[in-house]
């Protein structure tokens, strides 16, 4: 998903540390992995649980927090007894605590830190069984200069070469399934073109997972590096047409397909962009922190106040090497945030100076990124427009992190001189293509973790189509 760079962040779970433990596991078994959210002070922060049942019938436990950059934090005190399920995460903002109930695939209940209290839930990931599955998966292991990426390429049954696909991921570190508040956007969608007759690489993403890779100085270019690696990969392959291979990139995926395409034309046969951007990422971020305040139910003032602010905040960034109006900036939002805080959740921040010193310190190293430069200065209709192989363009109608009423007319226009390309908008369609109500990120979580109907038989019926014939 493309990145939500927001000017306030007073997220209470900064500044994490971590220790290990665990007791004694009893029914139910809630061995694997678990995606969701904790919500409190009206901030949502997505978390990542694994639970590892040893030979002893103890747990050990590691969280996520994917936006933090933190990932394995090993967690104490765990607790299993019938439907109840408890752990700690412990913080020198004070320790962090979860108690649920466990209803099947679901785990919900109450999360406190100090003086804050909010709500926690977690959807297990959804795993296929490898009974079922009518295919060979094969791992993979693909190495550059300065990366490894670890991967699973599946191959259908039957007499090939199979035409393949490449899928990239979008912002933020991801795993090859892309999992997604419990749903595994490419991992349900790999299944099904895989069915379907069509081979699929999928890799994770540079130093996440299994993959390794140096993440300084990345841009959407070292990404593209990246994918025309799995594409040489995919070339390779005896069961896979090395004429019939495209890539689907999902949000900024969707860039690093296109520039990839446009790289190696000879080699990538069509592109599928699902859910992604044609505007720059400057205007991008403009009209999410828009959308999301909208739907928050800001007064306009406080939208319009922090739509200036975010601007500001590019402005600086895109003026060259002096940032020193970054601290002061960041320093004043962080302030004005805690504004809206009881006297049980300022407690429960600790030590306001360091905390706010933290939040301004990590804003700073996020919007400083090479990333974050490049995000904002790239508009990907130079490349969308660069591309003559066929194009599939798809958008949902609800989606509110790449909004169609920004993005539809401009990739109409970028691929307008390309007879080759379609776009089509899925009604009702969220931007992981779930089924949606109002589109919000909020949401994600309360749906089905599965695509709307129709939009899997899109996919690979138009990539089975414009491969019928070998180039």
């Amino acid at each position: 998903m493309i990145k939500k760079f927001f000017t306030v962040g007073a997220f209470i779970f900064l500044g994490l540390l971590a220790a290990c433990g665990q007791i004694e596991q009893v029914n139910p078994d809630i061995s694997g992995a678990w995606e969701g959210s904790i919500s409190v002070s009206g901030i949502e922060l997505d978390i990542n649980v694994n639970f590892i049942a040893d030979d002893n019938g103890s747990y050990e436990v590691s969280m996520d927090i994917p936006v933090q950059g933190a990932f394995g934090l090993e967690l104490e005190n765990i607790f299993v007894r019938d439907d109840s399920v408890g752990f700690d995460l412990p913080s020198n903002l004070g320790e962090a605590s979860f108690a649920g109930v466990i209803d099947g695939d679901l785990i919900s209940g109450i999360f406190s830190q100090g003086g804050a209290e909010g709500s926690f839930e977690l959807r297990r990931t959804a795993e296929i069984s490898m009974e079922e599955i009518p295919y060979t998966e094969i791992e993979a292991t693909i190495t550059g200069d300065d990366v490894s990426l670890a991967g699973t390429l599946t191959i259908p049954e039957g007499a090939g070469p199979f035409p393949g696909v490449i899928l990239f991921t979008g912002s933020g570190l991801q795993g090859r399934d892309e999992n997604v508040m419990g749903f595994r956007v490419f991992g349900e969608l790999a299944d099904h073109l895989t069915r379907s007759g069509i081979a699929v690489l999928r890799c994770d993403d540079r130093d996440f997972g299994s993959s390794t890779g140096e993440l300084d100085q990345v841009t959407d270019s070292v990404f593209a590096c990246d994918a025309s690696l799995m594409v040489d990969y995919m070339l390779a392959q005896a069961e896979v047409d090395p004429g019939r291979i495209g890539i689907l990139g999902h949000s900024e995926g969707s860039t690093v397909a296109f520039i990839t395409a446009d790289w190696k034309p000879e080699d990538v046969a069509f592109v599928v962009s699902m859910a992604g951007p044609s505007i720059s990422g400057y205007e991008v971020l403009l009209g999410q922190i828009e959308m999301l305040c909208l739907q928050a139910g800001l007064p306009e003032e406080e939208i319009a106040r922090n739509v200036e602010t975010q601007r500001k905040v590019m402005d600086i960034i895109l003026a060259g090497d002096d940032h020193t109006g970054l601290d002061e900036l960041f320093r004043y939002e962080t302030l004005a945030s805690l504004e809206d805080l009881s006297e049980e959740e300022l407690a429960g921040l600790g030590d306001i100076d360091v905390y706010v010193d933290y939040v301004v310190a990590q804003s700073i190293s996020q919007v400083e990124s090479e990333w974050f430069l490049n995000f904002l200065q790239h508009d990907p209709a130079d490349e969308i427009s660069a591309v003559s192989c066929p194009v599939l363009a798809l958008c949902g109608s609800l989606d509110i992190q790449v909004p169609p009423d920004r993005n539809l007319e401009p990739m109409q226009m970028a691929l307008s001189a390309n007879p080759l390309a379609s776009v089509i908008v899925i009604d009702g369609a969220n931007h992981l293509f779930q089924a949606a109500v109002d589109g919000s990120v909020e949401e994600y979580a309360t749906l089905e973790p599965e695509f709307i109907d129709g939009f899997e038989s899109t996919v690979s019926d138009w990539i089975l189509d414009v491969t019928s014939t070998p180039r």
